[in-house]
């Protein structure tokens, strides 16, 4: 069939539904509310965007035949604009980037009509770059690899891709503490009360001085301690917990092959006593593993130490990170996470915590520049297409999701 313009996708997926119904083979298992589009594919994807710059940014799609695939911006970012690219640009790779108009609300769902499927972001005017991204959009591919009963072709739209405009510096969420806003909704977790228990814990706490490489940070301190008596290990350790309304986004999906980034150093403890394990930071989410939940651990290693001094470290999201996957179950033995079980919880993140409680008695850490950073843009889309296409769910073998990874 043939139809102009936007018109497409919404006869696409009417013609989908009808389709379904007749039990047409277009690589999407239904399942009730559960039904999943495994091809074609609409990738998520990172796009580094600098302050009162536009820049350029590659949709990437992915078919398993060699069929024409259509790209359709689904939604518009919350702030700044989106554009096609210019004429010119098309042509000669010069200024100006992009179209005279943006692309409206009213347009959508929006045809690219651009031949390497690439469109242009302009962020706020006059606007500073925050710790985080900028914004978010989302887009669609569509080919025809459906046919009917009668063989007429039938176009397939995937599910949603998620783009992130990140800040100059890649980051997709952060926190540098920089105003003494509640810690930027940070707080600690696993605190005891002060003896007598009359007197909660004060809690995570804001610095607005400079020390050392930290400036503007927050910190914890272990006013009580819990002992295992035969083995001088805390019974209860206590840990900063990552701001849900800063960290908890769908943003995040683009932050496998990236970093998780922070400053840390000790105000005073004895590093020579220290807890065992000691999880240092620990990823979780709620909805993973088919709603059982999932949950990543970087533990300390050999590869990996500290002894109380300032340090910046980053932790590689990314299979070879030496992220470790709790069974959920004290019979079972942690296993070294997968790509897919990485980038499921990167897919909706529900708690990011990092260890505070490392000695095994009192102590004081600082926290400062904690980021999630995206990959760099020669690398993207680093989020696994395999893992995209959705892993095999236990409560019913013939449905993949990505949830299920």
């Amino acid at each position: 069939f043939f139809v102009d313009g936007a018109n497409t996708m919404k006869l696409a997926g009417l013609l989908l539904l009808v389709g379904l119904s007749a039990g047409i083979q277009s690589g999407e298992i239904p399942d009730g509310i559960g039904s999943y589009v495994t091809d074609p594919i609409a990738r998520h994807t990172a796009c580094v965007v600098d302050a009162n710059m536009p820049s350029v940014c590659v949709l990437e799609g992915y078919v398993t035949q060699a069929v024409t695939v259509d790209y359709y911006i689904l939604t518009l970012p919350e702030e700044g604009l989106l554009y096609e690219t210019s004429p010119n640009f098309r042509s000669f790779g010069s200024e100006p980037l992009m179209a005279p108009t943006p692309i409206g609300q009213h347009l959508l769902p929006f045809l690219v009509t651009d031949p390497k499927h690439q469109v242009v972001y302009v962020p706020p005017v006059n606007k500073w770059p925050t710790p985080s991204a900028w914004a978010m959009f989302t887009f669609a591919v569509e080919s025809p690899i459906a046919k009917d009963e009668q063989d007429r072709t039938i176009m397939v739209q995937s599910e949603p891709g998620i783009v992130v405009m990140t800040n100059p510096h890649r980051q997709i969420a952060g926190s540098d503490f920089s105003l003494a806003n509640s810690a930027d909704g940070w707080t600690l977790s696993g605190q005891l009360e002060v003896v007598g228990g009359n007197m909660p814990s004060q809690g995570v706490r804001h610095q607005a001085v400079a020390w050392g490489g930290l400036s503007h940070y927050i910190y914890g301190v272990d006013e009580v301690q819990s002992l295992d008596f035969a083995t001088g290990i805390d019974l209860a350790k206590w840990y900063f917990e990552a701001s849900p309304q800063v960290f908890y986004r769908k943003e995040l999906v683009t932050a496998y092959g990236g970093y998780l980034r922070f400053r840390f150093r000790s105000q005073y403890g004895n590093f020579y006593e220290l807890n065992d394990p000691l999880d240092w930071v620990t990823i979780e989410c709620e909805s993973c593993d088919t709603g059982q939940g999932a949950r990543i651990i970087r533990f300390i290693d050999d590869t990996l130490r500290w002894i109380g001094n300032e340090v910046y470290v980053e932790f590689h999201l990314h299979e070879n990170g030496r992220w470790s996957y709790d069974p959920l179950n004290s019979a079972a033995e942690f296993t070294y996470a997968t790509q897919c079980q990485i980038a499921a919880i990167l897919t909706n993140v529900s708690r990011i915590a990092i260890l505070g409680d490392f000695t095994r008695g009192g102590e004081g850490i600082a926290l400062d520049d904690v980021s999630i950073v995206a990959a760099n843009a020669s690398e993207q889309p680093t989020y696994p297409l395999t893992c995209q296409q959705g892993c095999i769910c236990r409560h019913n073998p013939a449905l993949l999701h990505p949830t299920c990874c």
